[in-house]
C-alpha cells in the first residue's frame, strides 16, 4: 500500500467541529439551487453527520486525546461488535450465545456499550499499541497517516484487512480534541494479491523448467550435430586400424628373429631375405601415411569432443556466464562446420561452394559461431532432400561490413533446396516449428538466441517453395590484436 506522501499531507482535510454533544440543531445551513426554482433547504450538519455515520459501507470513527471512542459508523460498530463475540467466544469456548453479555444482543446495545472504551479494551492490550501510537503520532505532530494498511486477526485466526486513513480532529476554534479516521475492508484486495503472487511464484517455476528444458534440448541438439562428425571420425580410424599395414611389420620381425643367429647371411643369400630391406622401407612409408592419416582424424576427433564441452559450457550464458571472446579466423570456422558435416554431405551427394574471403582474424565467440553454423549447415541439407531436379548445392560466403556502430560480420548459408513459404519466413525460428515430419523445431530457434546472446541477429530469405533459401547472421565484431 502507497505512504503517504508530502503532497497527500498537504491535501488532507482536518476535521472541524464540536464533540457530537455539543452539537445542536443552529448549526449553519446550506442553501443549493436544483433544477427548479430557487428553494432553500435547511441542512442540518447533524444531519449530514448522522446520514454519512449510519449509511457509509466503510468503517468511520471519532477518537479524543486518550483514544477513547467518541463516535462510530454503523460498520464500524459492526466491526468491532463481530470482533469482541469472536473474542468472547475463544476465551469462554463453554458458554452458549444465549449466555452472552446483553451488550451483544444488538448492534444499537454493542453501541452504547463500547462508546468511551479504549483500543486497549476493544483489541487487548498487544494490538491497541500499534493503533495508539499512531493517533498519539498525528496528536504529536497534527499530520495525518493516510491509506495505511493494517491486520486484525480474529480468534478463530480469520484474518481481516482495512486500508486506514487517521487525521487531525479539531474543534471550530481550530483546537485539536482527538483523532478520526476511516476505514475500508480490503481482504478481498488482499487476497486477491496473495493469489496473484502465487500465480506469479508458479509461472516463475514453470518459466525456470521451461527455460532449464530449453537449454537441455539445446544442448542434446547441438551435440547430435557434432556426434555424427564425432562418429565418423571413429569409424575411420577403426576401419584403419583393421587394415593397418603394422601386421607386415610384425612379420618381417618374425623373420628376422628366426634367423637371428645368421641374419647377414639371411639378408644377403636368402631370397625371401634379399627382399626384406625393399619391403620395410615400403612398409615405412605406409605406416607413415597411416600415422599421418590417423592424426589428421585424431585431430576432427579432439576438435567435435572440444566442440561438445562448450556447447554445453556456453549454455551457462543463459544464467549470467560472460561470452567467451577470442580471435578467430572464420575460413577456419566455416572449414570445421563443413567437416562436421562431411560424411552426410558427401553420402548425400551435396556441393559446397564455399567463397574464400581473405578476411582478419576477428574477436567473437567461436564456439556460439560454430554452433550457428553446424545447425545452418545441417538446415540446409535437411532442405535438399527430395530435390532429384537439380545439383544439390549449399553455398557459404562470408563478409565484413563496415558501419556507423563498428564492424559487423556477416555469414549467409543458401541452398537450391525446398525453399520457404513466405509466412514462414519468420516462423521458422519459433521453438517446436517445423515443416518436417521428423522434426522437433528447434534447430533454428537455438540459432536466432546464440546470434542474440551475441549482440546480433539471424534472418531468413526465400523467394518461396522450391526456390531455395539463404540464413544471413550478422553480428559485431572486432578486428583481433
Amino acid at each position: 500500500m502507497k505512504a503517504p506522501s508530502s503532497q497527500d499531507t498537504d491535501r488532507m482535510p482536518e476535521v472541524q467541529h464540536t464533540p457530537p454533544s455539543r452539537h445542536n440543531a443552529d448549526s449553519e445551513a446550506a442553501t443549493p439551487k436544483t433544477g427548479g426554482p430557487t428553494e432553500a433547504i435547511q441542512i442540518n450538519e447533524q444531519d449530514l453527520l448522522g446520514t454519512l455515520m449510519e449509511n457509509s459501507p466503510d468503517s468511520i470513527f471519532f477518537k479524543d486525546l486518550d483514544s477513547r471512542l467518541v463516535k462510530a459508523s454503523r460498520s464500524e460498530i459492526q466491526n468491532l461488535r463481530r470482533l469482541a463475540i469472536s473474542r468472547y467466544r475463544a476465551a469462554h469456548p463453554d458458554i452458549g450465545e444465549d449466555a452472552f453479555p446483553a451488550h451483544f444482543a444488538s448492534v444499537e446495545a454493542f453501541e452504547k456499550y463500547v462508546i468511551g472504551k479504549t483500543d486497549a479494551d476493544i483489541y487487548g492490550e498487544d494490538r491497541a499499541g500499534e493503533f495508539s501510537n499512531d493517533e498519539k503520532e498525528i496528536i504529536r505532530t497534527g499530520k495525518p497517516i493516510i491509506e495505511k494498511s493494517e491486520k486484525t486477526v480474529h480468534p478463530d485466526g480469520r484474518v481481516v484487512w482495512y486500508l486506514t486513513t487517521k487525521g487531525p480532529w479539531r474543534d471550530r476554534n481550530g483546537q485539536l480534541i482527538g483523532t478520526f479516521g476511516t476505514s475500508k475492508n480490503i481482504s478481498e484486495l488482499k487476497e486477491a494479491e496473495r493469489r496473484i503472487e502465487e500465480v506469479q511464484a508458479q509461472l516463475l517455476t514453470t518459466a525456470r523448467l521451461a527455460g532449464m528444458a530449453e537449454i537441455a534440448t539445446n544442448v542434446l541438439h547441438n551435440v547430435g550435430n557434432v556426434l555424427n562428425s564425432v562418429n565418423v571420425s571413429a569409424d575411420l580410424m577403426a576401419a584403419q586400424l583393421r587394415t593397418s599395414k603394422l601386421k607386415g611389420l610384425t612379420r618381417a620381425v618374425g623373420l628376422m628373429d628366426a634367423h637371428a643367429g645368421d641374419l647377414g647371411e639371411f639378408l644377403t643369400q636368402d631370397a625371401k631375405g634379399k627382399l626384406l630391406p625393399t619391403y620395410l622401407r615400403e612398409l615405412a612409408r605406409a605406416l607413415e601415411v597411416e600415422h599421418e592419416a590417423m592424426a589428421t582424424e585424431l585431430g576432427a576427433l579432439c576438435s567435435s569432443v572440444d566442440h561438445i564441452k562448450q556447447v554445453i559450457a556456453t549454455q551457462q550464458s543463459y544464467a549470467g556466464a560472460p561470452r567467451v571472446v577470442e580471435s578467430a579466423q572464420v575460413n577456419e570456422l566455416l572449414d570445421d562446420a563443413l567437416r562436421m558435416h562431411a560424411d552426410a554431405l558427401t553420402r548425400h551427394k551435396v556441393e559446397v561452394d564455399k567463397s574464400h574471403v581473405a578476411l582478419p582474424a576477428l574477436l567473437l565467440d567461436r564456439h556460439r559461431v560454430l554452433q550457428v553454423l553446424v545447425n545452418l549447415i545441417s538446415n540446409a541439407k535437411q532442405a535438399l532432400h527430395g530435390v532429384s531436379d537439380r545439383r544439390p548445392l549449399i553455398t557459404l560466403d562470408a563478409a565484413l561490413l563496415e558501419g556507423v556502430e563498428g564492424s559487423v560480420l556477416r555469414i549467409t548459408v543458401t541452398d537450391n533446396g525446398e525453399g520457404i513459404a513466405p509466412e514462414n519466413l519468420t516462423r521458422v525460428f519459433s521453438h517446436g516449428f517445423t515443416t518436417r515430419k521428423n522434426g522437433h523445431g528447434f534447430g533454428l530457434h537455438s540459432c536466432v538466441l546464440a546470434a542474440q546472446e551475441m549482440g546480433g541477429s539471424l534472418h531468413a530469405h526465400s523467394d518461396g517453395p522450391g526456390q531455395g533459401a539463404s540464413f544471413i547472421l550478422e553480428i559485431p565484431v572486432a578486428p583481433a590484436r
